[in-house]
């Protein structure tokens, strides 16, 4: 490449390269915000002087402060849908799949900062009908989909008997939670330990499989 063209190039991946740097660091900016002031006191400025930027750029990227509530958790919600993903990528046998799938997202559903956010959204449903109503779009579009296009691979494998996968990747979601997220939900000082949710998630799998395993 000679080195005009190489100049252009590098010139054009650099605005979307720094686009993608900037939209990071908001959304980081926007989960500590939020965490800490709650959502209606969380400031768009302050968000963006953590960030560095503009809020003319932060508004550009996001809209409002409810898109960008919104945007980073779609963040944490793909980190869950991420492992579904490989495990339907390697066409990962039920037990496997589902054991690390259960166990990766009961880990990132039962932190501090999760359940916070998790309160923060019930707070805010009742007032706001719409953001409670696309949070759990989100969920469905993202982990719950992806759990389920794992488990058709699996009916098409002829490991598995179900019906409706959607509702049972809802079930077996439920079942990694466990009663661990109504406690964490109703006592702030429970936090429970990696073995209890890996054995939480675990016994989701075997309860899970019991039920619909292929005959």
């Amino acid at each position: 490449m000679a080195p005009s063209q190489r100049a252009k190039a590098e010139t054009a991946v650099e605005p979307r390269s720094k686009g993608e740097a900037r939209r990071a660091a908001f959304l980081e900016a926007a989960r500590a915000v939020f965490l800490e002031q709650g959502y209606e006191a969380a400031s768009m400025s302050e968000i963006v002087e953590r960030a560095g930027g503009s809020l003319a750029t932060l508004y550009a990227q996001f809209g409002d402060k409810q898109s960008l509530f919104l945007a980073m958790l779609d963040v944490r919600m793909k980190m869950m849908a991420d492992q579904m993903t490989v495990e339907l990528s390697a066409h990962s046998p039920a037990r496997v799949g589902l054991k690390r799938i259960g166990r990766n997202f009961a880990a990132t559903v039962l932190t501090q900062d999760s359940i916070q956010l998790f309160r923060i959204v019930l707070s805010l449903a009742p007032r706001f009908p719409d953001l409670g109503k696309a949070f759990l779009q989100l969920s469905q579009e993202r982990v719950q989909k992806a759990l389920a296009d794992f488990l058709d691979d699996r009916v098409a494998a002829g490991e598995l008997d179900l019906r409706d996968t959607q509702q049972a990747a809802r079930m077996f979601l439920d079942l990694c939670r466990g009663g661990l997220h109504t406690r964490m939900m109703l006592d702030a000082d429970f936090l429970p330990s990696k073995p209890q949710i890996n054995q939480t998630a675990d016994r989701a799998v075997d309860l899970f499989l019991e039920g619909c395993r292929a005959k």
